[in-house]
């Protein structure tokens, strides 16, 4: 029987099978293991098993609420509700004695007083308006009565007027005084005397014009100025004014007709009432006083101060 030579092992060292295959491996896999770990220490930020919470929405704001407006200065009775078209200060016979709605217990009468006391019109763009437009809205509104609890009915009375509209009026001056002065009246809780009561101004068209045909503006004794007082406007006279505030229609009155002329006397119910400002043309020409002719006017104080140099 043949011997057969025995088959030697290679020799090859377990360890160093290792050493060459699977320590190598381990290694590889270690530090794939590490990376994530390396990667989110080197951001600051330990791993998480959870996804990062979503950012919360942004907060919305409802347009349907609208801004409270700005008060008058507090700690007076009278609140306009808004910021004043003039640069006023406190009248405290008027503003601590009397609200917006006046002394009135009439429902009408209250609603008449808020109307007259409006200082919240919109001024952005005041609408020119003219002699005619105020007669346009008298024809318009001559079948009103003179009590009106739901005054709505006065805010587009002829398609493009109506009361609460911001206008801008060019006229002269044919008289200016306080009124009322004695019982007072309504709107200003029937109080008397001349710091708390309307200045009232007679408008004429043309300077030789009847007072029949005269148009009405009123300065409220609420936070007037006291630069407006009536010496201060009859020296105005001669001098075409530009007088700008809300249009309101003032029902108490009669205007005048051909067989009648009623006191006051006036062409129109249609006031500008309250006034928010008064300003005067340097020139007596009323085709040098238009209203885009912006350098031919000034305040009331200016020009009253200007003549007294």
């Amino acid at each position: 029987m043949t011997k057969r030579s025995p088959i030697r092992p290679t020799h090859v060292s377990a360890t160093s099978s290792r050493s060459s295959s699977a320590r190598p491996a381990k290694r590889k896999a270690g530090v794939a293991a590490m990376t994530p770990l390396l990667v989110s220490l080197a951001a600051g930020a330990l791993p998480s098993a959870r996804p990062p919470a979503a950012p919360p929405p942004p907060e919305t704001v409802s347009l349907k609420e609208p801004k409270a407006p700005p008060k008058a200065p507090t700690g007076h009775l009278f609140e306009p509700g808004c910021a004043l078209p003039f640069p006023g200060v406190p009248n405290p016979p008027s503003d601590d004695r009397c609200p917006i709605q006046g002394g009135s217990p009439t429902p009408a009468k209250q609603a008449e007083s808020r109307a007259k006391n409006n200082f919240c019109a919109t001024t952005a763009s005041p609408i020119p308006v003219t002699y005619p437009d105020l007669i346009a809205l008298q024809t318009a509104s001559a079948g009103l009565p003179k009590n009106i609890p739901d005054r709505s009915v006065l805010a587009n009375i002829d398609g493009k007027l109506g009361e609460g509209k911001y206008v801008s009026y060019i006229a002269f001056v044919k008289n200016a005084h306080y009124s009322d002065v004695g019982k007072g009246e309504a709107v200003n809780c029937n109080i008397g005397g001349q710091d708390t009561n309307d200045i009232h101004i007679v408008l004429l068209k043309s300077q030789s014009d009847d007072e029949c045909k005269s148009t009405t503006a009123e300065m409220s004794p609420h936070f007037r100025p006291p630069a407006w007082t009536p010496d201060s406007i009859n020296a105005t006279i001669g001098h075409p004014v530009r007088v700008r505030g809300q249009v309101f229609y003032d029902g108490s009155h009669s205007p005048c007709t051909a067989t009648s002329s009623p006191s006051p006397q006036r062409a129109s119910l249609w006031e500008i009432h309250p006034v928010y400002a008064f300003d005067v043309c340097r020139f007596e020409s009323m085709a040098q006083c238009k209203e885009g002719d912006t350098a031919n006017w000034v305040t009331l104080d200016e020009f009253v101060s200007t003549e007294n140099q």
